[in-house]
C-alpha cells in the first residue's frame, strides 16, 4: 500500500539511487538536477513538504521512499490552478503505484487545498504518464505544439487536467 509522507533524513540514500537513473529522469524537467547528488537530496528534504512555491511528499511503499508526488500552487490569476508532478524510481514501475499516489494527492488537494483544476504537462511519448493521469480522472485538453526545446529538438506537450467536483467546492474570495 502507498503512503504520501513527509521525507525523511533516511530517505536520502534511496532517493539518490533511484533519481540519479536516466530512464526516470528523461520527461523530468530540465530544473530536475542530472545527476542528482546527495548535496540535492539533502536540499530536497531539508526544503520540507511546503514553500511558496509548492509542496512535495514522498511516495513510500511500506515506509520505503519510491518517488515523488508534488505540486506547483498557480500565482495570481492561476491562484486556484496547481500543476502536478510525479515521479517513481524504476523497480516500481509497472505495478499500479504512480496510479495509486496521484489518485491520493489529488483527493488530498480537493480536499485541503482551494485549488479549482489540477493539470499535468506530458511529452506524448510518455505514454505510461498519460496513462496514469486518465485513469486518475484527469482528460488530455489539449496539445501545445512545439512548446518544449531539449536536445537539440521542439517538442510537443499534452495538457492534461482534473476539475475540482462540485461535491468539493470551497468558497473563493
Amino acid at each position: 500500500m502507498i503512503t504520501l509522507r513527509a521525507f525523511r533524513s533516511d530517505d536520502e540514500k534511496q532517493l539518490v539511487s533511484l533519481a540519479n537513473n536516466p530512464r526516470v529522469t528523461r520527461f523530468l524537467r530540465d530544473q530536475f538536477p542530472r545527476p542528482y547528488t546527495r548535496r540535492d537530496a539533502q536540499y530536497w528534504i531539508d526544503e520540507g513538504s511546503s514553500s511558496r512555491e509548492g509542496q512535495h511528499f514522498c511516495i513510500s511503499l511500506h515506509g520505503e521512499c519510491i518517488g515523488s508526488i508534488g505540486v506547483f500552487w498557480g500565482k495570481r490569476e492561476y491562484r486556484y490552478s496547481g500543476e502536478v508532478g510525479y515521479w517513481l524510481g524504476e523497480p516500481f514501475w509497472g505495478m499500479g503505484y504512480a496510479s495509486e499516489a496521484l489518485s491520493q494527492f489529488t483527493d488530498w488537494l480537493e480536499q485541503d487545498s482551494l485549488l479549482e483544476r489540477f493539470y499535468a504537462m506530458v511529452v506524448p511519448e510518455n505514454v505510461s504518464s498519460c496513462r496514469v493521469l486518465e485513469k486518475c480522472g484527469y482528460e488530455c485538453e489539449g496539445r501545445a505544439r512545439r512548446s518544449i526545446y531539449r536536445d537539440g529538438q521542439w517538442q510537443d506537450e499534452l495538457i492534461y487536467a482534473k476539475l475540482r467536483a462540485a461535491e468539493r467546492r470551497k468558497p473563493m474570495d
